[in-house]
């Protein structure tokens, strides 16, 4: 059985904390060396994947059996390092986002929104906290229960 979702994201972004976070694992994050699994529910990345041209290729071809990508993106962060053009290989999946690190006093979602529509993330954007546990409980809720996810149309987030 095919993985149900990517995390993909810059480094630094909380791809790993996320993913621990989604899978009740409480453990301290570590950088991702390479591709982590969670049996066929997901897979974490590491941002150097997403961040130098040169491994694009790994994310590409690892993402053909996801059914969801998940960009991970700060919440302080106020420019998108999604390289132009790369989500256009994603044409038949629906991306969501999580804006993560909402904590931080420096946070602008309603910027960092606008700044990920622009960039071509037509799904879901879900706002989290690793310390607001009811966060991580609906972004794992939409990704990990029982009904599939659709590619197709994407949802937008209420």
């Amino acid at each position: 059985m095919a993985p149900r979702f990517m995390l993909i994201g810059q480094i630094g972004a909380g791809k790993t904390t996320l993913f621990n976070g989604l899978f009740g694992k409480n453990e301290p994050a570590r950088k991702t060396q390479v591709m982590e699994f969670e049996g066929s529910s997901g897979i974490d990345t590491p941002g150097e994947y997403f961040s130098h041209p040169r491994m694009y290729h790994a994310l590409i071809t690892m993402s053909a059996e996801v059914e969801r990508l998940m960009y991970v993106h700060p919440a302080d962060v106020f420019d998108c390092r999604l390289p132009p053009g790369l989500l256009d290989v994603y044409a038949n999946k629906c991306i969501d986002a999580v804006v993560t690190k909402m904590d931080r006093p420096s946070t602008d979602l309603p910027r960092v929104e606008r700044l990920l529509r622009d960039a071509g993330v037509h799904g879901r954007i879900f706002p989290v906290s690793i310390h607001d546990l009811l966060s991580i409980a609906t972004v794992r809720s939409y990704l990990l229960g029982s009904a599939p996810c659709e590619p197709s149309p994407c949802g937008k987030a209420p």
